[in-house]
């Protein structure tokens, strides 16, 4: 674990707020079939192409207060949200990180996290696109933290072996699906960014954001069917940001 000035928290903080607007863009255009990289974004309700001064994350919306530049039209909260919660996210990566590199990889991880996140709260999705992106900084992560790149192929073997049972393990004795096939491959990269022994509380963590989610759902009118994926990023998300708090598993 790092410790960083404060000089160094204000650039990482920078950082995760350019890549929640990144977040913002990728979780709207995926689901749609919009490419990523094609087209300037603009004004959903006047169609006006956004310049540098609407673009600055978070800080556009605020000195906008919350409305379009150009006709006023109120601007979702959906965009400073994802975007100050990339930047809590990649803060607490660089604070974790045992140096530079190793935060960068790690800053990185975490925000296609919370990409994931947001496509599966919102659409029921989580894209192949998204789960092939974390897979170069995670591996590389995972060669710096413990120099055991093959370990964590094994580990995302054992995850997507996991994922598969419970998947057709629900469906044998209920006959519904339970776990997507988005999860599966999902606990495939969760098997990457583990360590051995974080799987003893690992499954048990996404069972409690689980019930969480699930409460949530239902409690905001949604139906009694929910995403799991974020209830699985969540855990993941908690054993590399503290794994501190979860080092009691080893015992």
């Amino acid at each position: 674990m790092m410790v960083l000035g404060a000089g160094e928290i204000a650039a990482a903080a920078a950082f995760g707020l350019l890549g929640g607007s990144f977040v913002s863009a990728w979780s709207y255009r995926l689901p749609r079939g919009q490419s990523i990289a094609a087209g300037r974004s603009a004004c959903p309700a006047c169609g006006h192409e956004l310049g540098a001064l609407d673009l600055v994350p978070l800080f556009s919306w605020l000195v906008n207060r919350g409305r379009c530049r150009h006709c006023k039209a109120p601007v979702s909260l959906r965009y400073p949200l994802i975007e100050t919660v990339t930047a809590a996210a990649v803060v607490l990566a660089a604070l974790a990180a045992a140096g530079p590199v190793e935060a960068v990889l790690l800053g990185l991880v975490v925000t296609l996290l919370v990409a994931l996140a947001v496509v599966d709260i919102e659409f029921g999705l989580l894209p192949d696109m998204l789960h092939l992106a974390l897979l170069p900084p995670a591996l590389a992560w995972r060669w710096l933290l413990d120099g055991t790149p093959w370990w964590g192929l094994a580990g995302a073997a054992g995850g997507l072996a996991f994922g598969l049972a419970l998947h057709h393990g629900f469906r044998l004795v209920t006959g519904r699906d339970g776990l997507g096939l988005g999860d599966v491959k999902f606990l495939g990269v969760a098997g990457l960014l583990l360590l051995p022994w974080q799987w003893g509380i690992f499954p048990l963590l996404a069972g409690l954001f689980g019930i969480a989610t699930g409460l949530a759902w239902r409690a905001l009118g949604r139906g009694a069917e929910f995403p799991f994926g974020p209830a699985l990023i969540a855990a993941l998300a908690l054993c590399l940001l503290w794994p501190e708090a979860v080092s009691w598993a080893r015992l």
